[in-house]
């Protein structure tokens, strides 16, 4: 049955959709090496969702160089995208969706280029697709979400974010939507919240129950 009313699925990318930790541990080593960081991956790993600026200022490195560490790292994660797998079923659950008439949108903290380079490797589709600006807060703060939410005209009942970060889910309770944790993902504390997926294909099932 397709549904009667628009309704708004928006997801993250990294550990949503994607696994990019080997891509991600391979790019930070090397950043890490050539600008003589302290900090290992595993403190990387664990401000996963932020913005690669706003790390970079957790770590209080030196602001004068954040240019020049963010192009490095780019440059090895351009080179080796053969590492970032896709999770199985993602594209097949996509497709479903959009069959069934949800319009689906991307909000990812990685940077626009990076992004379309990935989407366009997986051949994934989505109606929007925001990444960090200077004109718009990124995560946690509500406003790409609450664009897209004025973009459509609906109601903020009517729209999901899928996450699988902390961060994500203090993403969506500020803009006051619901909220679907992807268990499999990055997180590796609890996170207490009413909706879950261990699998993506799940959320075929599991949004009958959310909308």
């Amino acid at each position: 049955m397709l549904i009667s009313k628009k309704k708004i699925i928006l997801l993250d990318l990294d550990g949503v959709l994607i696994n990019s930790l080997k891509n991600m541990r391979t790019s930070w080593n090397n950043t890490r090496k050539k600008f003589n960081i302290k900090h290992t991956f595993n403190d990387y790993e664990k401000l996963i969702g932020l913005p690669f600026y706003s790390i970079l200022q957790k770590f209080d490195l030196n602001s004068e160089d954040y240019s020049k560490i963010k192009k490095n790292y780019d440059s090895i994660s351009n080179k080796k995208l053969a590492l970032i797998k896709i999770y199985p079923n993602v594209k097949d659950t996509l497709n479903y969706l959009i069959k069934k008439k949800y319009t689906i949108g991307l909000i990812t903290s990685k940077d626009k280029k990076r992004t379309k380079k990935i989407i366009s490797k997986f051949k994934l589709k989505f109606k929007y697709v925001y990444s960090p600006t200077n004109q718009i807060k990124p995560k946690p703060y509500p406003d790409q979400i609450l664009k897209i939410v004025k973009l459509e005209k609906i109601k903020k009942k009517d729209c999901i974010y899928i996450g699988d970060m902390s961060l994500d889910k203090k993403f969506a309770k500020n803009a006051g939507i619901k909220f679907i944790h992807a268990a499999y993902g990055y997180e590796k504390k609890k996170i207490n919240t009413k909706f879950k997926i261990k699998r993506f294909r799940d959320l075929k099932k599991l949004l009958e129950n959310v909308f």
